[in-house]
């Protein structure tokens, strides 16, 4: 409809409209530089699978070769096949013994801290040196100390395999009183360099010089976590340490990232730790991935999708809302596209009035297949029809508005008949020209723009 200059009742900014899809491309963006850095973290960690795949068949094969019976476990077909490497830590779940866990050295620091604790009441018992017969079959001589460093209580504990599958040869009881006084002396210079470090964390015995004693470890007295650990010794773990869940879990010691497989079955635990690399690369390759693309994702809505942001904030009537109400300030009603060619260019400028004058103004909706007074007449289309309606319309709209407009279009259908809806958004551009004429919508009529209107939308532009 056409209808005398009027004052415009209400306009929507287009600068309002600009950052309001340049807020909606911005957050688009930053959803798809976010979904490339999980990709791109998803595919740094599934490099590790094929280690993840052995781990878990050395956790199978673990369990399988390790045989235990009341308090006692037979370890002799594990300790004694060289092939498997074993898995990281075995744990017998009833007695809390530690079978078996890395030996730490400058070259394997890693360890896997919700298994670094030790029972220090087991620890407590050695103030003498003692022989003890281990659940597993070996013979240790263990002895321990306590030892204070900056108030913090420790329990030191060191000891000599008298008896073990990986040694040839046992040890003789002669030796048994030079073996005590050994680990006495190294006990006691354990002690004395782990007291001098004062709040320094000692890892893997790095700090600590060679010793002749076959395992150590130092332990927080109050909390029993290990504070230094050395090689190997006969550990329990104290009763209220929560054991790893069988599956796979990501876990992260001193920035580097590892997956952890853990195996059960009725009574052992078995535990490896696969390397998957540093989180110093990981956050480079996340950074560079998430950067990336959301700057492509940016310049390609940019170019070709601020229209559709422009219209997916679009709040239009529905069919039978808009029936009721009438023709207004967002809503317009077209009989249908003639047929006759006398008449289709004077159709067709209607609707494109209507459309550019949506874009200059506010958000709109274009019922065709309804008349003025709102009543629903239909259009006769079959499928391939609306698909070539939907085309001949957005073909007028890109030859004749410049710059395009956003414009959607889609079909209802009420008790049978079919009604095109073409919903327009307030474009972002300061105006939107059909042959060079600038439209805005008043009320149920579209009005061609005075000098006062276009000075308005310069100044709605520029503020």
């Amino acid at each position: 409809m056409v209808a005398p200059s009027v004052p415009l009742k209400r306009a929507i900014k287009p600068l309002s409209i600009r950052r309001h899809v340049n807020r909606k491309i911005l957050r688009f963006s930053l959803c798809i530089g976010i979904l490339a850095a999980v990709l791109a973290a998803l595919v740094y960690v599934a490099a590790a699978y094929p280690s993840l795949h052995r781990a878990q068949e050395i956790n199978l094969r673990t369990l399988s070769e390790i045989k235990c019976t009341g308090s006692t476990c037979d370890t002799s077909e594990f300790t004694t096949d060289w092939e498997l490497g074993g898995s990281d830590y075995v744990v017998d779940t009833r007695t809390g013994y530690l079978l078996n866990c890395p030996v730490s050295s400058e070259e394997n620091p890693t360890r896997f801290e919700p298994l670094d604790f030790s029972d220090t009441t087991f620890i407590a018992r050695f103030r003498q040196p003692t022989s003890y017969s281990t659940p597993d079959g070996e013979v240790w001589r263990l002895y321990s100390q306590t030892a204070t460093r900056s108030g913090q209580r420790l329990e030191i504990i060191v000891g000599y395999a008298e008896k073990a599958p990986w040694k040839m040869i046992e040890t003789p009881r002669s030796l048994i009183p030079a073996v005590d006084v050994g680990l006495k002396h190294e006990s006691q210079q354990i002690a004395d360099i782990v007291t001098a470090a004062k709040g320094k964390v000692l890892r893997g015995g790095r700090s600590i010089p060679k010793l002749s004693v076959d395992g150590f470890e130092v332990v927080d007295a109050d909390t029993g976590r290990v504070v230094v650990w050395g090689p190997w010794l006969p550990i329990f773990l104290p009763k209220d340490v929560a054991l790893p869940q069988r599956g796979r879990q990501l876990y992260i010691y001193d920035g580097e990232l590892y997956i952890v497989q853990t195996g059960t079955n009725d009574r052992l635990l078995a535990t490896s730790l696969v390397p998957v690399g540093g989180m110093w690369w990981l956050a480079l390759i996340d950074a560079a991935a998430l950067i990336g693309a959301f700057l492509v994702a940016r310049a390609l809505s940019q170019r070709f999708l601020r229209n559709y942001f422009a219209l997916t904030g679009v709040r239009v009537p529905d069919l039978v809302e808009a029936c009721r109400c009438g023709e207004g300030q967002n809503v317009e009603f077209k009989r249908g596209l003639s047929e006759d060619e006398a008449k289709t260019t004077s159709v067709e400028d209607e609707l494109l009035r209507s459309i550019a004058a949506f874009a200059n103004t506010n958000d709109g909706v274009i019922f065709v297949g309804v008349d003025d007074s709102g009543n629903i007449r239909g259009l006769r289309l079959d499928f391939n029809q609306k698909d070539r309606l939907e085309r001949k319309i957005r073909q007028l709209t890109r030859n004749r508005i410049r710059p395009i407009p956003p414009i959607q279009v889609a079909f209802e259908e009420v008790r049978g008949l079919v009604v095109a809806k073409i919903a327009v958004a307030r474009g972002e551009a300061p105006a939107y020209l059909l042959n060079g004429v600038i439209y805005m919508r008043d009320g149920s009529s579209d009005i061609q723009a005075q000098p006062e209107h276009l000075s308005r939308l310069i100044a709605e532009f520029a503020s």
